[in-house]
């Protein structure tokens, strides 16, 4: 039989072994989650995870990631009009 030696071949996971490496992958998650919490960093895997559980219904689709930062810079920041004394 032909095969492409730019395929990787086929091997067999057993499922203990997918259940450890998506918890290891859930873990690492909520630690980066935590960090950026910490320290003040928007989180849009978060911002995901919230959007697909309970999608808000004036919005047909999620923000992209760009477009989350940038709301996330104006809500902190203001977008510039603001007057300030210092």
């Amino acid at each position: 039989m032909w095969r492409d030696e730019s395929c990787p071949q086929r091997t067999y996971v057993p499922p203990e072994k997918i259940k450890e490496l998506s918890a290891n992958h859930s873990l690492m998650r909520r630690v980066r989650s935590t960090i950026r919490m910490i320290f003040g960093i928007p989180d849009y895997e978060l911002y995901l995870d919230y959007w697909y559980a309970a999608p808000p219904k004036d919005e047909a689709a999620p923000l992209s990631e760009k477009e989350f930062f940038r709301q996330a810079i104006d809500e902190r920041y203001g977008n510039g009009n603001r007057t300030r004394c210092c």
